[in-house]
């Protein structure tokens, strides 16, 4: 049997809200109506892994009250979100539509996936992570190093540290 081409729940617009009925089992972190799915994704997995906001904001360095106004008021931004996803061991990779891609290239698409028997956001991710692969395989030994101990180094902390990275002229400038 062939594998879907997208999952069940990927979805290109909009989710009605849900009913108003209530849970008999309330969680800490309720999911919100009226927001995206990548919001929705962040609360469902607080949910499922029982973490509260303030572990997520301590994780992710979001501020709690911004990861509470995502509910009701403001919109996620992209690098929070990311810092968010990432705490939770998720990663943000857009995935086109098949009908947004040229016919020749939503055709091999489709075949590969099919060939991988994989969905088409998991093609697209493998995708990625094999050209991730190759650019680091391309590198000289040194510079792979030095970018690897760098993100090693990051990741020891919390996913968003905000710590700012020199530019090549400050490099240049502190070393002299």
């Amino acid at each position: 049997m062939q594998p879907a081409l997208y999952p069940q729940d990927f979805r290109t617009a909009l989710i009605p809200p849900a009913s108003g009925k209530r849970r008999r089992n309330p969680r800490t972190v309720t999911m919100p109506e009226r927001v995206g799915p990548h919001v929705k994704l962040v609360f469902a997995e607080m949910a499922r892994q029982k973490l509260r906001y303030l572990d997520v904001a301590e994780r992710s360095g979001v501020q709690h009250a911004t990861l509470k106004a995502w509910r009701k008021k403001n919109r996620a931004g992209l690098e929070s979100l990311e810092a968010v996803l990432a705490t939770l061991g998720f990663g943000l990779v857009p995935v086109a539509a098949l009908e947004a891609l040229d016919p020749e290239l939503a055709g091999e698409l489709i075949a590969l996936a099919l060939k991988m028997r994989m969905n088409v956001p998991q093609t697209w991710a493998a995708l990625i992570d094999i050209g991730v692969e190759q650019k680091l395989l391309r590198m000289r030994a040194e510079d792979r190093a030095a970018i690897l101990v760098d993100h090693d180094a990051r990741m020891a902390g919390h996913a968003n540290d905000n710590v700012k990275q020199q530019r090549g002229s400050e490099v240049a400038s502190s070393t002299k």
